[in-house]
């Protein structure tokens, strides 16, 4: 009898601060949704199984439309710790912050007993091969299956956020694996999904993509790797800065040569055409999910120009455009 272990996405963190997470309720991050997503394009459960916690349950929810919710699998409660900042803890509880650094066992005040939080698991795992004997996906916490992996003799690093555990016959065949697939065409589409974007960028990403992958056949770039950098290109639009800040995402996913074509997407200096200049170049020849000319393309962003900061931001962007066009044309490409 087999079952995966998966600890849920990265979650949201208020103001990036690293926190002492067991019970408070934080929602996934950006990251985490992707992480999320990518979770459902690798495995087919035969059930899900989650915490009430909502940085699981939502990861549980991108692996199927019907997850059961189990108490027994939320984390383990860090008691007076339980949501605080890693600074304030230090602040507030400085010689047993430090002896913990050096005995990590050692419990924090008012926090869930190890073999309390252990024994409830584990009946909720029990109950899990109870109703689905083989192909479980169980959404949990990393505290709690620290517990559990240790309790069965394996000897395992913490778990990653958006990992898989594979548990088989009481043994761990597996740990902490991350989803890597292949950044086709599907599986871009899963994470655009997955992203805080609307429906209209999505489709602006697919009329790019397709662009892009003409582009790329008539000039013999990288087809594969131009399509998923413009299919990915916005997929952190509504953030500031979002070409920097999608292409942190896909860095974190494990995606560094995709995140460099999303970083320079608006920023390329139009004197080579390679992959990350076709995605540029595509994103300025599509008006929404049009096609257009580079010329149309900038003549419907000038207004934003309110400064003239940013209306030399503009001009330079427009003349690497127009640079990348011409080499485009010159290396066989019919746009």
């Amino acid at each position: 009898m087999g079952f995966w272990l998966i600890r849920h996405g990265k979650p949201e963190l208020p103001g990036g601060a690293k926190l002492c997470l067991g019970r408070t309720d934080v929602p996934l991050g950006g990251a985490g949704r992707l992480e999320a997503a990518l979770l459902g394009c690798v495995l087919s459960p035969a059930a899900v199984y989650s915490s009430p916690l909502s940085r699981a349950l939502d990861t549980a929810r991108a692996l199927a439309d019907e997850v059961t919710v189990l108490p027994g699998l939320a984390e383990r409660s860090t008691g007076e710790w339980d949501g605080l900042s890693f600074d304030e803890i230090r602040r507030r509880w400085p010689e047993l912050y430090e002896r913990r650094g050096r005995e990590p066992g050692l419990d924090m005040p008012g926090a869930e007993p190890a073999g309390e939080a252990l024994a409830r698991f584990s009946a909720a795992l029990d109950e899990i091969l109870a109703r689905t004997p083989d192909g479980a996906a169980v959404v949990t916490h990393a505290g709690v299956m620290e517990l559990y992996l240790a309790s069965l003799g394996a000897d395992c690093a913490r778990p990653p956020c958006g990992s898989v555990t594979l548990i088989e016959g009481g043994r761990v065949l597996s740990a902490g694996v991350l989803p890597r697939p292949e950044l086709d065409d599907a599986v871009c589409r899963r994470l655009l999904e997955a992203a805080p974007i609307p429906d209209k960028v999505r489709a602006h990403c697919a009329a790019v993509a397709d662009a892009a992958g003409e582009i790329a056949r008539d000039t013999g770039l990288d087809e594969r790797a131009v399509r998923s950098g413009a299919y990915l290109h916005d997929i952190a639009r509504t953030l500031p800065h979002h070409p920097y800040a999608g292409a942190a995402w896909l860095e974190e996913l494990g995606y560094a040569g995709t995140a460099e074509l999303v970083r320079r997407h608006n920023d390329h200096d139009g004197r080579v055409l390679d992959e990350a200049g076709a995605v540029c170049l595509a994103d300025k020849l599509v008006l929404g999910t049009r096609r257009c000319s580079v010329t149309e393309r900038f003549a419907a962003s000038e207004a934003k120009c309110d400064t003239p900061e940013k209306h030399a931001a503009w001009a330079a962007r427009r003349a690497a455009a127009e640079r990348l066009y011409e080499l485009a044309v010159k290396k066989g490409a019919r746009i």
